[in-house]
């Protein structure tokens, strides 16, 4: 898409004075209640069909273009990508959440939902990410109402440059919520905890692994840069090894961040990196 500053700021110009419009509206409405009922039901019909059909889909429009000019501004270069879109993940798909077997998901036409992608090759390695949103069924007693809990955060894949003969799943305890973690592995006897040889992530993380096989030996420079990705990263951390494959989902992490549309666009706001913690992902990967 490829929005220059100019273009984003006559766009939020356009919306700024729609919004302005509406209030015009909704005033025109609380002066017609002293007078006239049927002229402010009217004025309130106008002002919510106005909202509905012009200012919502132009708000939309804005935001959507400022974040895709934030991303081809930072993450799209690093990966050699010119830009991006909302939709049509490509890389990441539901078949490659299965295969990395880190958490459930339903599956169905509009789950998972999956946006904003980017993919290409860095520091040597080919990485997708995108932003996902996944539904996870539960239940409060085991006999309960099926209820649903949506997960959201950022998905990367990371292809490492070799076998690394391992198979594991490590988690932060707020990656997943807990009974639904729980139920999840217990559903998958090939699997089964393990402890963690550091103190300081056996505090907030669970180990996973095959329970035909030792316990997983997690290289001490793994650790450490989990540890740094840990303390760095507000969000909360799940890890999927398999072989020559690394998934890694951060709970509460997006690459489309907020966009205010109190403040106009600039150039020090569309260069603020969304997601800094793919330079720690990569750095992990590089341990194994």
């Amino acid at each position: 898409m490829n929005y220059s500053i100019s273009e984003l700021q006559q766009m939020y110009r356009r919306y700024r004075m729609q919004v302005l419009i509406l209030l015009l509206i909704l005033t025109a409405a609380l002066v017609f209640v002293f007078k006239n009922h049927f002229l402010t039901l009217g004025t309130l019909a106008a002002a919510v069909l106005f909202h509905l059909s012009v200012v919502r889909p132009q708000q939309k429009k804005y935001v959507n273009a400022f974040t895709c000019a934030n991303l081809e501004h930072t993450l799209c270069p690093k990966l050699g990508m010119a830009t991006v879109a909302e939709k049509g993940a490509s890389h990441i798909t539901a078949d490659v959440l299965s295969r990395a077997h880190l958490m459930p998901f339903c599956q169905g036409q509009d789950t998972p939902l999956l946006c904003w992608e980017l993919s290409g090759r860095l520091r040597g390695l080919s990485v997708s990410l995108c932003d996902a949103t996944l539904a996870q069924d539960f239940k409060l007693v085991e006999k309960g109402k099926k209820r649903i809990h949506f997960n959201s955060g950022v998905w990367t894949h990371i292809e490492l440059s070799k076998d690394t003969g391992m198979n594991l799943r490590l988690l932060h305890e707020t990656s997943v919520p807990t009974p639904i973690r729980m139920e999840f592995f217990k559903t998958a006897p090939l699997f089964s905890p393990y402890a963690i040889p550091d103190e300081a992530l056996s505090k907030c993380y669970v180990l996973y692994g095959p329970a035909s096989q030792p316990a997983p030996v997690l290289p001490g420079r793994f650790l450490s840069e989990l540890k740094k990705l840990t303390e760095y990263t507000p969000g909360y951390t799940a890890v999927s090894i398999r072989g020559s494959q690394m998934d890694v989902f951060i709970r509460g992490r997006f690459l489309a961040r907020p966009v205010s549309v109190k403040q106009a666009p600039a150039k020090d706001l569309l260069d603020f990196d969304p997601f800094p913690e793919l330079l720690y992902l990569l750095d992990l990967a590089k341990t194994l």
